[in-house]
Parts: C-alpha cells; structure tokens; sequence
C-alpha cells in the first residue's frame, strides 16, 4: 500500500517533525488497532494524542509480550527494558544508552518486517519522543501505566515455557492477567479524563475510579473469549486451568466439538464474569458528566459492541466449537455508532439500551445452563 511504503522510507530517512510524528502516530494506529483508531477519533484535543501515544506504548509492550518468536527471558527483558523508556519525572538521565540497548536485542528480522507492530518497536524513537514534551502530570499517568503493564506481562511471560494449559490456573489469576494488560489502561483512561474535564468532583472522581478497571477488564475478557482459537494457532491459552479440571478436560478438548458439554458450562462461567465487568464499565460511563460528550462517547462506542459481541458468542457456541471467527455485522456497528450520539445526553436511554444485547446474553446462558440431552 502507498502509505505503508511512504512511512518506511520516512522513517528510514531520518528525524521527524513533531506534526510529522503526530501523522505517523495516526497511521500507525490504524495498522495495529482499526477498533481504536475509530474510537479515538471523537476524543478532543489535547486529550486524544495523550490518549493516542499512551495506547501505541501500550500496544508496543503488547507486542513483546505476545510475540510467539520470543522467548519468555527475552520477552520479559525486554518488557522491563521497555519500561525504563518512559520515566515518569524529567530528564534526569540520558536515556539515549537506555534505547540503544533496548532495540539492539529486538530480534533482528524485525528490521524487514511488514508488521506495524515490530515497526513500532524497531522505531520507537519517533513514537517515544513527544511523549518528552508531555505535561509533568501527563507523563506520570502514562508512564505509571506503561510500568505496571510492563512489569506485570513479564511476570506472566515467565509461564509461558509451562505450556498452554498452565498460563493462567485459576480465575483469580485470570482477573490479574486482565489487570496488567487491560485494567492498567482502564486506569489511565480514567486518571487522563478527570484532568481534561477538569470539573469532576472529588466525590464522582472516587467513583470513577472505583469502576475505571472494570472498562478494561470488561473489554480484555470480550476478547479473550472471542479470540480462543487464534490464541490456539499461537499454543496459547488464557482459560482458568481450575475451570478445564473441573470439567475433567484439557484445552485442546475444551475446543473439540466432542466435548461441547464441558465447554458450554465453561463459556457461561466467563461470559457472566465477562457481563459483569461490562455492567460495571456501562455506570462508570454514565459517570462522566454530560457536557463531556466526547468522552462518553469514546466509553460507550466498545461497550456496546462487546456486548454485542459476548450475545453473540453465547448464541453461537456450536459455531464456536467448529473453529469459526465471530465478529458483530458492520451494519450493527454502524447502528451503535448512530443511536449512542442520540441518546448519550440521557442514562435512561443508555442504560435501556444496553439491556437490549444484555438480555439476549442472559437467554442463551439459561440455554447454556439447561441440562444436555443424552446423546
């Protein structure tokens, strides 16, 4: 594509300027995350390049924690060398040693990748620089994220020599797992909105804050579940090991459709604790005030479409048991996109309509519950 070679050859030639970077930032948004870069559209400024840069970070530590050609100690060096990359006060030290190190034990093929995601790291000089020129409060909030992400996925890398069936062991573990990879981010989202608006009280500030994990945590369970064959292909596997042995099956059974029964009672187990998370992160938005309409918009738009998307995964086990990859109809994102810039202004409305997906979710789990014919 056009635009993908025109940014290897920028990014080839040199330093960018700082609208240049902002350009490039944008572009590669919505190469690595087209969700995301839909999202991000409707945030005001100076809040949506905030926002922006912090996810490209996060995303970028997502990479090396995901990366299937990575060794757990090389994912989780580099992981921790990562970081060190976005301190959280001023330029105390020259980081300049600290990047050298970092991108030379990125693995060498990545130099030639035609993935945005190892591009990003290969150049992550360009996207870390005006990160620099952020406000001191700004780049506490992002650095903290970006931290605790970081150093919580290199705990995790740790397991992934164990096997698939043991990257997660129990339920517990598994809301951690979406802590670091999700929740941090939810937290960030939410410390990032109050200093924008800059009229939430220290009362509805608080209760922001206790619901803020439940946005990311609520999104990261969606994905998980919807992603469980894709996550097979990498002999991956982020389901409860306790879940597995309390069905007597491995995760290789959960996914063959010889064993639909076990995975059945297994799905519901998630896609009520995914529910309930999605729940939490719907009051969270009708939280933030009225007038910032943009914010609440940018909440609301992958809320919706997660529980669109957990409906339509409890609807569908069968499907699911066969390998195939659900997503919601674009004619239905459109629909969400629509009627949330109606009824934003009004909790009523949002609440209502968000029961709409939820109670087709609540019926297919009373299916998924129901007894199994004898075959």
């Amino acid at each position: 594509m056009k635009a993908d070679r025109y940014w290897q050859e920028r990014l080839n030639q040199g330093v960018l300027s700082d609208a240049e970077a902002l350009q490039f930032a944008e572009f590669a948004l919505g190469r690595v995350s087209r969700t995301f870069a839909l999202n991000i559209r409707v945030l005001p400024r100076p809040l949506r390049d905030h926002v922006l840069y912090a996810y490209l970070y996060c995303r970028m530590a997502d990479t090396l924690e995901d990366d299937p050609a990575l060794s757990s100690d090389a994912k989780g060096n580099l992981l921790r060398k990562f970081s060190l990359l976005l301190p959280a006060e001023g330029t105390v030290f020259n980081i300049e040693p600290f990047l050298q190190e970092f991108r030379a034990q990125l693995p060498l093929q990545w130099n030639a990748s035609t993935q945005w995601e190892h591009l990003l790291l290969v150049h992550a000089p360009v996207v870390l620089a005006p990160f620099f020129k952020f406000s001191d409060p700004v780049r506490k909030v992002v650095s903290r994220c970006v931290q605790e992400m970081c150093l919580g996925m290199a705990n995790f890398a740790g397991k992934q020599e164990a096997g698939a069936d043991h990257l997660i062991e129990t339920l517990s573990e598994l809301d951690n797992y979406c802590y670091y990879v999700a929740g941090t981010v939810g937290v960030l989202l939410c410390d990032l909105f109050i200093r924008h608006s800059g009229r939430i009280r220290s009362e509805r500030a608080k209760s922001l804050k206790a619901l803020c994990v439940s946005f990311g945590l609520g999104l990261q369970l969606t994905n998980i579940l919807k992603d469980l064959h894709s996550d097979n292909e990498r002999n991956v596997s982020w389901l409860p090991n306790e879940l597995l042995q309390a069905e007597k099956i491995t995760f290789k059974d959960f996914l063959s459709p010889e064993r639909r029964s076990e995975a059945k009672r297994i799905y519901g187990i998630l896609l009520k604790k995914a529910r309930g998370h999605l729940e939490d992160a719907l009051e969270y938005s009708c939280l933030i005030p009225k007038w910032d309409r943009r914010l609440r918009l940018f909440c609301l738009w992958p809320l919706f479409m997660a529980a669109e998307t957990l409906a339509l995964l409890a609807e569908s086990t069968e499907t699911l048991a066969q390998g195939a990859r659900l997503k919601i109809p674009r004619s239905r994102v459109k629909d969400i996109l629509l009627k949330t810039r109606l009824f934003v202004w009004s909790n009523r409305w949002i609440r209502a309509e968000f029961k709409k997906p939820l109670r087709r979710l609540e019926s297919a789990l009373q299916t998924l519950a129901a007894p199994q014919p004898s075959p």
